[in-house]
């Protein structure tokens, strides 16, 4: 039990030491940015959703990109924004990441 409980932790703490060591020297940049991407992406099916409860039909009363969510998205796509800092400034919405 008690080695157990030894091999957890050591693996816990590698997996975070490489994880941070990853985020410090920049290399997580791109897979950050496919995150953001795909979170924004997720916001927009959500509002899309949420307007067509309210009853609107997309294509006549709203379009896809025109929703914040997929602007989000779009945005953070054209501007190759990799690092995290630059993706919690376009993405958060005024809450640092």
């Amino acid at each position: 039990m008690n080695d157990t409980l030894l091999i957890i932790s050591i693996t816990v703490a590698v997996i975070a030491i490489v994880l941070g060591a990853a985020y410090m020297t920049g290399a997580a940049d791109p897979y950050m940015e496919k995150v953001a991407i795909w979170v924004a992406k997720a916001k927009g099916v959500a509002e899309a959703k949420k307007l067509q409860a309210q009853g609107l039909k997309e294509g006549q009363d709203f379009v896809k990109g025109e929703l914040a969510g997929n602007q989000q998205a779009s945005a953070i796509a054209d501007e190759g924004l990799g690092a995290l800092g630059g993706v919690g400034d376009k993405f958060s919405g005024g809450i640092k990441l």
